[in-house]
Order: structure tokens, then C-alpha cells, then sequence
């Protein structure tokens, strides 16, 4: 009975502390709902396979509903890998791998051509290598896209801060 008091208690100065989600549907005629923002950002192409990799995962969380007709934002990514082979054999050929990847974003508002936001973000995984080459390149292409995942999340929580926070 106790325990069932605490939570009540919990749960009625929840809304007392200032808590509210970032992605909900709270915004106002002078103030849209960071989604609806968000919705406004087109994501510039990336050269680059594994560019192209994050840039599929940025486009699934920040713009699900397709590109904007009316883009406001711009957002630009540099995408960056390393690979460091670990855990040798005795031929000193490796077993795992240790795998990053990094992007440097920048959101630049199209009106007036200013960058509004940068940031670099990484993620880290690893890997094993076997002696056939079809499975190691199957595994580093899963890395990959699991790294693309992180940062795309990433990228889209800062951006939602960003929008959060009002300029």
C-alpha cells in the first residue's frame, strides 16, 4: 500500500518539476512542435557509400515523411571511418577488428545562409575477422550500418535540442 502511495505521489510532481517530452506534440501557432521543425530540413547527399549509409539513417529519423517541399534548414555531414585490426594470430593475421565511425554536421538555416548549428559525434564497435573474406566484409558492413544508426540518432537529438531551446 505504501509502494502504491509513492508512485501516486511520484506521478503528481512529475508535471511540477518542468518535465515534458521533446518529441511531443506541443507546439503552438508561434512556436511549432520540434517534429514539424525538424520536417523542414533537407539533408544534403554524401559522396560516399558509407555516407550514404548515414545519411539513409538521417533521413528515416529526421524527415520520415520524405524530403520537405519548402526546406528551411539545411543540414550538411562529413562522414569519417577507422579500422584497427586487434587480437593477432601467430601468422599475424588479425581476429577482431575495433571499428568508428565520425560525422561533422552542420544545420545552416536557407533564408539567410548562417550556420545555426555544428557538432561532431562518433560511435565505436568491433568486429570479428575470419579467414574467409565474404563474412568479414558482411560483418563490417553491419558495423557500419549500427554505427550509421548511432549517429544518426545522435545527430537528431542534438538538432532537437537545438529546435527545443528556441533560438
Amino acid at each position: 500500500m505504501l509502494r502504491a502511495l509513492a508512485i501516486v505521489l511520484i506521478c503528481l510532481t512529475l508535471p511540477a518539476c518542468g518535465f515534458k517530452p521533446m518529441y511531443g506534440a506541443r507546439g503552438t501557432a508561434d512556436r511549432p512542435a520540434i517534429t514539424e521543425k525538424m520536417a523542414t530540413i533537407d539533408i544534403r547527399p554524401i559522396p560516399d557509400r558509407l555516407g550514404q549509409v548515414v545519411r539513409n539513417q538521417l533521413l528515416d529519423v529526421i524527415t520520415p515523411a520524405g524530403k520537405p517541399e519548402q526546406p528551411r534548414y539545411e543540414l550538411g555531414l562529413l562522414v569519417g571511418e577507422e579500422r584497427e585490426d586487434v587480437g593477432l594470430r601467430e601468422n599475424s593475421s588479425s581476429t577482431r577488428a575495433n571499428y568508428r565511425m565520425s560525422a561533422r554536421f552542420e544545420l545552416r538555416e536557407i533564408a539567410t545562409d548562417q550556420v545555426v548549428l555544428t557538432g561532431t559525434t562518433w560511435a565505436e564497435t568491433a568486429f570479428d575477422i575470419v579467414q574467409q573474406d565474404y563474412p568479414t566484409v558482411i560483418a563490417q558492413q553491419d558495423a557500419q550500418k549500427r554505427l550509421a544508426v548511432d549517429l544518426a540518432e545522435e545527430i537528431r537529438t542534438r538538432i532537437a535540442v537545438y529546435f527545443d531551446r528556441g533560438k
